[in-house]
Formats: C-alpha cells, structure tokens, sequence
C-alpha cells in the first residue's frame, strides 16, 4: 500500500481485501454495506451535514476529497448537496473505480482521482476519511497536514474497534510522543521501535494490548454479521466474515481497526487537533464501533517526522 507505483499500489490492494474474491468483482461494496451494515448509513448523513456547516462557515465553495471513497456513494451525496464545491473521489482499487466513475459522471464538479493519496497535490478545504483510515498507511497523516493548511478540516469517521484500552494503556498512551505498529503490534516510544526494528521485540503490553483488540473484534463482528443476516443480506455477511479473517490476524495491517482512544493520540502525536467527537449508534461499550471526528491541523504542534506510522 505504501509504494508509489499506482499500478503495483492497485494490485497490492485487491489481492488483499475482498475485491478480489470472484463474489464480489461485479458487487457494489459500498453500496450494499449501507443496507446490510449496522451505523453506515448515519455515518453518511452526519458528515454531509459536517460539510455543509463547514461551507457555510467558510462562506465559499470548497476542494472536499474523500480518501479511499470506494464506489463514491458518500462523494456522490455531497456533490448533491453541495453542487458549487470541487468533489474529489480518491482510490486506488480497480472495481470500487469504475463503480465511482459511473456514479460521479452526470455531477460536474465531482471526479475521480484514481491514484494513492500521497500523490495527490492540490491544497484541500476538506479532506475525509470514512471507513478508511483502518486500510491507509498512517503515515498518509503527515501528507494530510500539508495539503489542509491552517483553515482544512479533517473529517474522520471509521468502524473502530470498539474501546479495548485500560486505565492504564491510556495513560502510557497519553505520555506517547510516538504511536507506531509494528508487525501490527502497537509501539509508543522511540525505544519500542528501535527494539523491535533491532531484532523483532515485541513489549508485553503490546502482546496484551493486540489480544484484548482481537478479542473484542470478535464480539462486535459477531454482531455485525448477525445484524446483516436478520436483514437477509448474505453478500454483506460473507464479505464481513472474510474481513473478520483478515483483521483478527495481527500482521495483516491493511484490515487493522484499531480503539478510538488510539486513533485519538495518533492524530495527535501527528499535529492535529480535535475540534468534535461525534457517536453513531447508541450501544453498549462492547458494540460501540462508529465515531467520526473533527480534526484541524494543530499550528503548535511539534512538526511530526515523515513516514511514521508503520515500524
């Protein structure tokens, strides 16, 4: 996922997720997730709404790019909603492509850039990333920044996994002037890293930490794929249930979900500000999985080293 090459980025992708699998080559993914997948579609609705507040704050129309967009149903919804600003669909997997394009192509202010993130150039007002930033490299933060500038809103929302963390993760993760992963692994200092990277060390409360995660994934894609079968959409169950595979396998770290509380800090400890936590959904902590946020870049922060995020 991280190579430059779009051609090879492409490929790695699809033979890694479910786009590959002969069921899903003619599915619209994004769109059957909205009928068969639990908070999805409110997801839609609350961050269309978040730029549209955001439009008229600013007073002008804007640059919105959705990362990892997939079929472009949630650029498609904006592009309807707000038909003065510049919609930017971004992917990079074959299928969800073509899907977008022929969505997008009767809405002329959308378009599709299908090429990674990192080569995209152009300043942004408003960059999203829904249900993504679990499958992008996480040091795509670092070119984020750059592209928002002092008045970019970022907007992310995913299906976290629901909180794992302990009192006492949190606050080793509080004092983090770091958060990388290693082998999937989760590191919070300079030390961690440099071990792991030494000779593969792994700490043991990262060895606890990934065990609580794969644990409480299990519950909540349990829920998720029950959820799709009661609503007789098996297509969602399946492909649920080949991701379940994929993310409980710790190394796997293109389907890696990680807590809010860590998605927290590592937009932190990479220069951005919290503006607004917003739930999806109204459930136990146990199931709780969808919050989008609001993130501005922190002008005080110190500026993060490039290409962190994976060890």
């Amino acid at each position: 996922m991280e190579t430059a090459d779009n051609t090879t980025s492409e490929t790695v992708i699809e033979e890694s997720t479910i786009y590959t699998r002969e069921e899903f080559r003619t599915i619209d993914v994004g769109a059957i997730m909205r009928d068969g997948h639990p908070d999805i579609s409110d997801g839609d609705r609350l961050i269309v709404d978040r730029v549209t507040a955001r439009r008229a704050e600013l007073g002008r129309p804007l640059t919105v790019m959705d990362v990892g967009s997939g079929s472009g149903v949630l650029a498609a919804m904006i592009a309807d909603r707000l038909p003065d600003c510049r919609v930017i669909a971004n992917d990079v997997a074959r299928n969800p492509l073509e899907q977008a394009r022929d969505r997008l192509a009767d809405r002329p202010h959308a378009e599709v850039f299908g090429s990674p993130f990192e080569q995209w150039q152009e300043p942004l007002d408003v960059m999203i990333s829904w249900g993504s930033h679990h499958h992008l490299p996480h040091n795509h933060l670092a070119h984020a920044r750059e592209l928002l500038g002092a008045e970019g809103l970022l907007i992310l929302g995913d299906e976290f996994c629901p909180e794992y963390c302990t009192p006492e993760d949190a606050a080793r993760l509080k004092s983090a002037e770091v958060i990388e992963l290693g082998g999937g692994y989760l590191l919070a200092s300079d030390e961690e890293i440099a071990a792991y990277r030494k000779d593969g060390s792994i700490p043991e409360w990262s060895r606890a930490l990934e065990d609580r995660r794969r644990k409480t994934l299990w519950n909540w894609y349990k829920f998720v794929i029950d959820y799709a079968i009661e609503r007789d959409n098996w297509m969602v169950a399946i492909a649920e249930m080949q991701i379940t595979k994929d993310d409980v396998v710790t190394a796997f770290e293109e389907e890696h979900k990680l807590s809010p509380l860590i998605v927290e800090h590592e937009l932190a400890v990479n220069g951005f500000r919290q503006r607004a936590k917003h739930v999806i959904g109204d459930r136990e902590p146990a199931l709780q999985s969808f919050f989008v946020y609001e993130f501005s870049v922190d002008s005080e922060a110190a500026r993060p080293a490039p290409g962190r995020g994976r060890a």
